[in-house]
């Protein structure tokens, strides 16, 4: 049920913007260079008028699940070289991010992120592969309030894009 609410509410969210304007959706890779490294998914959503990039990730770990929320809002996205027809860029913005963990208990985490990374467009700006790391300062809400440790997730994925 959870899933299908989840599925749902990005169909609508991406339905409701594509007479806005174009938009990228794709998967990535994440990874997590903090105290444990852990692997998931994620299904991303990027806007093209406005500089903002949705995901929604999951690790479905043996002793462990987590599903998270990400919002990114890119500062800038510029060029560093042209590589053939595109080009190779940089960007750096900030976020929030939301975690709940289903391990022995139930934890919930929310914070900020900075997303630092590289991207391209090729094939015609259809095709747009990327890399990011994203330092973020977790505040841990349940079971208690309390600070979390910083981590690094990373990240490397691709966006189709719809204009």
């Amino acid at each position: 049920m959870k899933k299908r609410v989840v599925i749902l509410a990005l169909a609508l969210m991406v339905a409701c913007s594509a007479g806005l304007s174009a938009f990228g959706i794709g998967l990535q890779a994440d990874g997590n260079a903090g105290q444990n490294f852990s692997t998931g998914l994620s299904l991303t959503v990027k806007f093209d008028s406005v500089p903002l990039v949705f995901g929604i990730n999951w690790n479905l770990g043996e002793t462990a699940q987590n599903i998270g929320l990400t919002g990114d809002y890119w500062l800038f996205n510029k060029s560093i070289t042209r590589v053939g027809d595109g080009s190779l860029n940089w960007f750096f913005g900030l976020g929030f991010f939301a975690n709940m963990m289903f391990q022995n208990d139930f934890n919930l985490a929310a914070g900020i992120r900075i997303p630092l990374g590289l991207n391209m467009f090729i094939a015609e700006k259809v095709f747009e592969p990327y890399v990011q790391i994203a330092p973020s300062f977790p505040l841990n809400v349940v079971p208690s309030l309390s600070v979390g440790r910083v981590y690094f997730p990373i990240s490397a994925g691709f966006r189709i894009w719809f204009r």
